[in-house]
């Protein structure tokens, strides 16, 4: 559903029903859900919409794991939820508007102290995430409460059987071309023997853990994680699939976002296998041919992920 001035005064004047609408805005970065900056014409502080295109289910979802976060990790406060809609409106809930920039807009400054201090509270922020544990690792469903449903695979050699099954897909055949899904299969069966047990002690896994979904900030002459949004593919897993996102475009030759990011993981409670570098890329592997089983997919990130799995297989900085 295209956000529109109606839709919009409807869904916030569920929350707010004596407030104005200044403006809206579409914020970037959201690639399946709307989200949207609401400016009030009074003094009253600006709101974040978030408006879901695949309804309750993912809505509780995310509502759920806020709450189970909030007292260790910074999330946006949320203000009003509405689940299963209301008059004719989607899912959506309403949030405080946490300020920063994106990590993706700090890295573009090129100002290595302010990157090198968030990348530490970056990886303070994943060991966080990583003490809500499970009792078995899967999918993360509301039923009662926050529990772990079915297991997205079960048995030995998950990773490149996953990744066998992701290659079955037709679209992704379409856009990998059967030479590059030949090198994926062998790659990835290559290091089957090499991987560390991913289902020993699962804990809550953020799964989009990327530059677009933390914001950092300033504050007292210190860049610090600000906010950790958009958990709607969280699950129960290992933290080893978040290490390998935050590190999906860190360079070996010229790094940004280490050694401090890894340092402050360790350091508060994160555990890293031997040759770990090299082992987070093989599981990031997972998630970067998954997107190439999705049905819509811009060009340009098509292009983005198939330089980043050849970079993977060719053992080389992405470009």
């Amino acid at each position: 559903m295209t956000p529109n001035l109606e839709l919009v005064t409807r869904a916030v004047a569920q929350a707010f029903p004596q407030r104005t609408i200044g403006a809206f805005n579409v914020l970037t970065g959201g690639l399946i859900n709307a989200n949207l900056k609401i400016d009030f014409e009074s003094n009253h502080d600006p709101v974040v919409l978030r408006i879901y295109r695949d309804g309750p289910e993912v809505c509780r979802k995310e509502v759920a794991i806020h709450n189970l976060v909030r007292s260790e990790v910074v999330v946006p406060k949320i203000l009003h939820t509405e689940p299963d809609g209301s008059d004719g409106l989607p899912s959506f809930v309403i949030l405080e508007f946490v300020t920063g920039v994106t990590f993706q807009e700090l890295k573009r400054t090129n100002d290595l102290d302010a990157i090198h201090q968030a990348s530490y509270s970056v990886g303070k922020t994943l060991a966080a995430i990583g003490r809500f544990q499970f009792g078995r690792p899967g999918r993360l469903v509301v039923e009662n409460g926050l529990s772990v449903g079915s297991p997205f695979i079960e048995g030995a050699d998950a990773i490149p059987r996953l990744l066998d099954m992701f290659l079955a897909s037709p679209a992704c055949e379409r856009r990998a071309g059967a030479n590059l899904m030949h090198r994926i299969h062998n790659f990835a069966w290559t290091w089957s023997a090499k991987l560390p047990d991913l289902d020993a002690n699962p804990c809550l896994v953020h799964s989009d853990f990327g530059n677009r979904n933390i914001l950092v900030r300033e504050e007292n002459g210190k860049w610090l994680v600000s906010g950790v949004l958009d958990w709607e593919f969280a699950f129960s897993g290992s933290p080893l699939l978040d290490v390998g996102h935050f590190l999906r475009y860190e360079q070996i030759i010229e790094p940004l976002r280490e050694p401090h990011f890894s340092r402050a993981f360790i350091e508060n409670g994160g555990r890293l296998p031997d040759n770990w570098r090299e082992i987070v890329r093989v599981i990031d592997l997972t998630a970067l041919v998954e997107c190439l089983t999705h049905d819509d997919l811009p060009a340009d990130v098509e292009a983005e992920l198939l330089e980043l799995i050849n970079a993977t297989l060719e053992h080389r900085d992405p470009l």
